[in-house]
């Protein structure tokens, strides 16, 4: 009856969150992945946050990090 049950191919091949992380030194790497899991952190709030400081990434790659429907997932 399952024959052939396959899980489904990831449709995202780029995760902005984590290019951007590896970008950075190790010390605002750590923060700013901390920050992401971070759900205190809403996604509009932090997304500013890091825009005020000159890194962006939009809200809604935010949640699709943190939801895993990213490359990272």
């Amino acid at each position: 009856m399952l024959e052939g049950l396959t899980p489904p191919k990831r449709e995202a091949t780029f995760c902005k969150v984590s290019f951007t992380a590896e970008q950075l030194d190790s010390s605002d790497r750590e923060i700013l992945l901390t920050a992401v899991d971070n759900q205190e952190w809403s996604a509009k709030a932090l997304s500013k946050a890091l825009k005020e400081r000159g890194i962006q990434i939009s809200d809604t790659t935010l949640l699709r990090h943190r939801q895993r429907h990213c490359s990272c997932g």
